[in-house]
């Protein structure tokens, strides 16, 4: 392998990774927003009907 050859394929590792960590993040982020959603909806809906 040529030197520009490995630059290249390290630069390319890199990217992937860097789009994997993202990707990960992402997920990460939508499981949160899963868990917290039906939360907040809960305690918006008590909160409604204690106001009544």
């Amino acid at each position: 392998m040529t030197e520009t050859a490995a630059r290249q394929k390290d630069i390319m590792v890199m990217i992937v990774g860097l789009q994997l960590s993202i990707i990960g993040a992402a997920i990460d982020e939508l499981i949160f927003l899963l868990a917290v959603g039906p939360l907040f909806t809960f305690a918006v809906y008590t909160n409604e009907l204690r106001r009544r």
